[in-house]
């Protein structure tokens, strides 16, 4: 959707109050937002989610209140746009040779934003083309680290896309932990661990895009390492299996909300 068409569904139909808009690697929709956001009468926060790497694997990171202005944040997007591009290229590749040809092409068309291309609208052509039943199983079957059309983008590291989002006047947030495929439980918890030695403030204990098992092991780490904590719905497209904005579940009662840092 368009940022400010995502606003109004948001609001009026799903009755969300409270919103942070967190495209993947650009801010460019954050002012749509914003505005819409505060006509229907909503708190906005503007946000980002940047593609960063920790030990081989790619974490995202939310970034909450940042200056969608600032000089440094936007050159970082517009690297990182440079760098989906080429990805998307690499992507198209792949699938060709898994027997799926043009869905570079198929997935450029599905882009609003022709400079943010991303693996959802891989997964949006693979499901127009009958190739999967849904979003989610695009992503399980041939888009996700480890499957046969996935590429390493080369994103900058953990430490420093944190520092970034500090710069920006942001905070720093670990999306969906439970989505990071570990083959140990502690090795996950490292991850945890680091991000919160590398300054990180808060993290996700609901998210639209990590299974619900992984909540109680998200809430005991924000305790364990004094994280705030955040929820998301990690909504992209009526097409997929996620929450609706703001049905992932709510704030625990009695930890600390992310929203008392902003």
């Amino acid at each position: 959707m368009a940022p400010d068409a995502l606003m109004r569904f948001a609001n009026l139909q799903c009755g969300v109050s409270t919103i942070a808009l967190t495209d993947h690697d650009t801010v460019g929709g954050v002012a749509q937002a914003r505005a819409e956001a505060c006509r229907l009468g909503m708190r906005f926060i503007s946000g980002i989610e940047i593609s960063s790497f920790w030990a081989k694997k790619n974490i995202h990171v939310v970034g909450l209140g940042v200056d969608e202005t600032h000089v440094e944040l936007l050159a970082e997007a517009n690297r990182l746009s440079l760098q989906r591009d080429r990805r998307a290229v690499q992507i198209g590749d792949k699938l060709a040779e898994l027997g799926y040809p043009g869905m570079y092409q198929a997935a450029l068309a599905k882009a609003l934003n022709k400079d943010n291309i991303s693996r959802l609208h891989f997964a949006q052509a693979l499901l127009e083309i009958g190739a999967v039943p849904n979003i989610q199983v695009a992503f399980d079957r041939f888009l996700s680290d480890g499957c046969p059309a996935f590429v390493d983008a080369g994103w900058a590291h953990m430490t420093e896309t944190i520092d970034l989002i500090h710069r920006a006047g942001g905070i720093a947030v670990l999306a969906h932990p439970g989505r990071y495929k570990y083959p140990e439980l502690w090795q996950l918890e490292e991850l945890v661990r680091a991000f919160k030695e590398a300054g990180g403030e808060a993290i996700e204990v609901y998210s639209g895009s990590q299974s619900a098992a992984y909540t109680r092991h998200c809430m005991q780490w924000a305790t364990i390492y004094d994280f705030h904590v955040s929820v998301g719905s990690d909504f992209h497209s009526t097409q997929g299996v996620r929450p609706l904005p703001g049905q992932q579940g709510q704030i625990p009662e009695g930890m600390k909300s992310v929203l008392d840092l902003l």
